[in-house]
């Protein structure tokens, strides 16, 4: 009974954890007293019988007040992180202690100011250690941006890709890391040459094909083997960074819904197969077996972390295969973890990126506390309602509204074009006052469209008469942002933008797509592009053949947008 006493005079924070720790000791006396009502005469008896029935909310006012008296303590080093003062959503962010905290970053909102603040405040305000943070971000560019930030404030901390991670729990095994290319070439000297010691499968991969056995080999060279090659390659590449047990891949071909598709999953098994054969043969390992290992290897006890701490960015990105990773590190070391992203920037789904991990973070990680950061500090307040409204349509997010103090009439620009090259460079023209133009397009190649003779290519940048630019796909673009953003091909076809090239309907087994909205991703992916900029947004689009999106803006925010009229 003391324990209880002291508990909720404690000067901390009381995590489910915590909380956890002290019911378990307390629960036989609940119970017991539950069982001999006539205790509960003795009044220390009653008191803690009341308080128990109670005790969650008696844990947030606790914290309540405890983040309130930190809140006034932290004011003046919470207003100078990185010159910057944090504004209180990004506050509440930094103080919270609970286990597991997932924090919704809407675009431009600060998220990385908020993790160098967190980390600011775990070191200098509660005692850790610089070896006792783990950080996380999904990619070598944006590891090094982080880790570039954190040094310029004093701190050496490495900050990891989950690959670079495993490897670091796996310095004691021997082993070689695969060529990323690896399972490419083995699917295509599969069909090249190794089909035919196999008799039966050669026949079945004929008639998915629909062609004799003896036209083979004029199949090989056509587009429609390079998408069948391709959508393999895919499907193993998908399936290794969201499923452990390759027994599955067998269930799948029971329930495959036509002959079709059960003679490509047949070709996925053999090709699997072969594949792993030459990762254990060669003694290597592919990215997504390194990190599986890792995991194994915690779990097994061949490896002991003592992080306290761990902070994962881009969390929308996670795979299932780094969330299990990330959850056998908790399990082993009890470290607390914040995890960061945006539900409506999640655009990597073909790289094996699964948004319901983020989603349903509490299924992973359980009472977690959510928090979100909704100022953002760089669009302006019209764009951003236009680009929040048009991604809300599919209710299968986080619900969530972004406010900004910037405002711009009509930062929405739409210009058709008939030539396309014609219009882009008169555009240009009028640019000679913009200090960083980005030019932004779908797909690789829509650049090479718009390049003219008289556009020269220079240490990244592309340059017209007085006016320079950067060229990348909206993928690239991920993370940053320019005064001002030209996006290309905006046209009603398969190329387009929304791109239409429909996925096949096999992939279900990988992630659930029966209730999906038309585009989802190709909207997440228009979002990303429309808050890029600081100032406006140019949408080149056809005048013959305008894409979708453009005809959904005109109609629903008519007062956002400016059509001009560039002859």
């Amino acid at each position: 009974m003391q324990k209880w006493e002291e508990f909720f005079n404690q000067d901390c924070y009381l995590s489910n954890r915590t909380l956890e720790t002290i019911k378990k000791e307390v629960t036989p006396t609940f119970l017991r007293l539950k069982k001999k009502k006539y205790l509960l005469l003795i009044p220390h008896y009653r008191k803690f019988y009341r308080q128990y029935q109670k005790i969650d909310q008696l844990k947030q006012l606790h914290n309540q007040t405890y983040l309130q008296k930190k809140y006034e303590k932290t004011k003046d080093f919470l207003d100078h992180i990185k010159g910057v003062s944090l504004d209180n959503e990004q506050r509440m962010c930094v103080l919270n202690e609970e286990d597991f905290l997932l924090i919704i970053a809407g675009a431009g909102s600060g998220k990385s100011l908020t993790i160098l603040g967190k980390i600011s405040y775990l070191i200098e305000y509660l005692g850790y250690l610089e070896k006792e943070i783990l950080v996380i971000s999904f990619t070598n560019a944006s590891s090094s941006h982080l880790k570039e930030s954190l040094e310029k404030e004093g701190y050496h901390i490495p900050v990891l890709t989950f690959h670079k991670l495993a490897l670091h729990i796996l310095q004691n095994e021997e082993f070689h890391i695969a060529s990323p290319t690896l399972l490419e070439y083995i699917v295509q000297e599969f069909y090249q040459s190794l089909i035919f010691n196999i008799p039966t499968l050669f026949v079945l991969t004929c008639q998915y094909f629909k062609i004799p056995i003896t036209e083979y080999e004029k199949v090989l060279s056509t587009k429609k083997m390079g998408l069948f090659q391709k959508k393999i390659t895919q499907f193993i590449h998908l399936f290794k960074a969201n499923k452990e047990d390759e027994n599955l891949l067998f269930q799948y071909v029971g329930k495959a819904s036509s002959k079709k598709e059960k003679i490509f999953l047949i070709n996925v098994i053999a090709i699997f197969k072969l594949y792993h054969i030459e990762l254990s043969s060669s003694k290597e390992k592919d990215f997504d077996d390194i990190i599986l290992e890792a995991t194994r290897y915690l779990h097994q006890g061949k490896s002991i972390l003592d992080y306290r701490y761990i902070l994962i960015d881009e969390y929308q990105d996670t795979s299932l295969l780094r969330c299990h990773l990330i959850q056998e590190i908790v399990n082993q070391t009890q470290a607390k973890l914040m995890v960061v992203g945006d539900d409506f920037q999640s655009i990597y789904r073909f790289a094996g990126c699964n948004l319901d991990i983020f989603l349903h973070f509490s299924k992973y990680f359980s009472n977690p506390d959510i928090l979100v950061i909704s100022n953002t500090y760089r669009n302006s307040q019209e764009l951003i309602d236009v680009a929040g409204n048009f991604i809300m349509k599919n209710k299968k997010q986080f619900i969530k509204k972004l406010y900004a103090k910037k405002h711009y009439q009509k930062p929405i620009k739409i210009v058709y074009y008939d030539n396309q090259k014609e219009i882009f460079l008169k555009l240009l023209q009028s640019f000679a006052e913009k200090k960083h133009i980005l030019v932004l397009s779908r797909n690789q190649k829509d650049i090479e469209s718009v390049l003219s003779k008289d556009i020269r290519y220079q240490e990244n940048y592309y340059i017209y008469q007085n006016v320079s630019f950067k060229h990348m796909t909206v993928h690239q673009s991920k993370g940053l942002e320019a005064d001002c953003v030209i996006l290309l091909h905006m046209e009603n076809d398969i190329m387009g933008f929304p791109n239409k090239l429909e996925e096949d309907s096999v992939f279900r087994f990988l992630y659930d797509t029966q209730n999906s909205y038309a585009y989802e991703e190709e909207r997440r992916l228009f979002y990303v592009a429309l808050t890029r900029t600081q100032n406006e947004i140019y949408l080149l689009t056809s005048e013959k053949k305008p894409s979708i999106f453009i005809k959904e803006l005109l109609r629903d925010y008519p007062n956002q947008i400016e059509i001009l009229g560039i002859k």
